[in-house]
């Protein structure tokens, strides 16, 4: 009886604690499959943006070979009139084909402007491929750090689209409207409501991590943060102002403080462009939802025109 009672108190054991493990064991590998799909996205972003640039700077690469050629056929010109019988034929044959290849090239070369192009062509497969890599990147290190909170973000996402981003914004953006309305009145208590933006936005992004991997959703995003972004960096910036004020009367000489009152005007100057800066996307994210686009489906609209 006893060695009964043994068993069946082992055989509950075994099932409340294997149940537990087989789910945690599933969920596991299903998190090690989206970590290693955002590792392959990460390398396929990587791989499009090299190939960007190397045809951006295809043009550079074509102007150094032509100084290459040039030399060359220098050098082979002057080695067909000092070498012997034998070899003077091979290096005429060499000189008359650089001097071919610096022609070509010379006739497809790139002037200045077109260089500079480039250059500005390059830039841009940088900003291209960069908030897609960032994004990725943010989601990879949630997923590895914090597995629970990805999955959560991961679900939601696949769920409901970006119907929780679209919340989190609406209240980042309130809050940004709040704090740039105190600016007006006291910057004390505007610094101290930036710091709050700045705590939101981390865990905006960490909530909707898996969404913001789409580049809609960080097209969508991207007003509200970038205003509530600028809205911290002119707290910095009226914080560095306060600093270089009290750092005044401490001045020494003459040097360090004409040296700090231009510290104290350049980050006053910054914070007014900040703000200014974020009072204008506001201004415009506000113009752009009372005013809807004809024929633009509404968010409650569930995609329907």
């Amino acid at each position: 009886m006893l060695r009964t009672m043994r068993h069946a108190l082992l055989v509950t054991l075994i099932a409340l604690v294997a149940a537990p493990a087989s789910a945690g064991w599933s969920q596991t590998l299903d998190l090690t499959a989206e970590i290693a799909h955002l590792r392959a996205r990460l390398a396929a972003n990587s791989a499009q943006e090299q190939h960007c640039l190397a045809d951006a700077t295809r043009p550079v690469w074509t102007a150094a070979l032509a100084t290459d050629l040039q030399a060359l056929r220098s050098r082979a010109s002057q080695a067909a009139g000092e070498g012997v019988t034998a070899d003077a034929q091979r290096w005429r044959e060499l000189a008359r084909k650089a001097e071919a290849l610096e022609a070509r090239t010379t006739t497809n070369a790139r002037t200045g402007a077109e260089l500079f192009q480039s250059q500005q062509i390059g830039l841009d497969c940088l900003d291209r491929f960069a908030a897609e890599r960032e994004a990725l990147r943010a989601s990879l290190e949630i997923a590895v750090a914090d597995p629970g909170a990805y999955g959560e973000s991961l679900h939601e996402a696949r769920e409901h689209g970006a119907t929780r981003l679209r919340q989190d914004l609406a209240r980042l953006e309130e809050r940004s409207r709040a704090v740039s309305a105190r600016w007006k009145v006291t910057r004390a208590d505007a610094g101290a409501g930036a710091q709050v933006l700045r705590a939101e936005m981390v865990d905006l992004r960490r909530r909707n991590s898996a969404a913001l991997e789409s580049a809609a959703a960080r097209a969508m995003a991207d007003p509200a943060l970038r205003a509530a972004e600028a809205l911290v960096a002119a707290a910095d910036a009226w914080n560095r102002e306060r600093v270089a004020i009290e750092r005044l009367s401490a001045a020494g000489d003459a040097a360090e403080h004409r040296k700090t009152t231009m510290e104290r005007d350049e980050a006053a100057r910054q914070a007014r462009d900040y703000w200014a800066g974020a009072e204008q996307m506001l201004g415009r994210r506000r113009l752009e939802m009372a005013t809807p686009t004809r024929g633009t489906a509404s968010p409650a609209s569930g995609g329907t025109p």
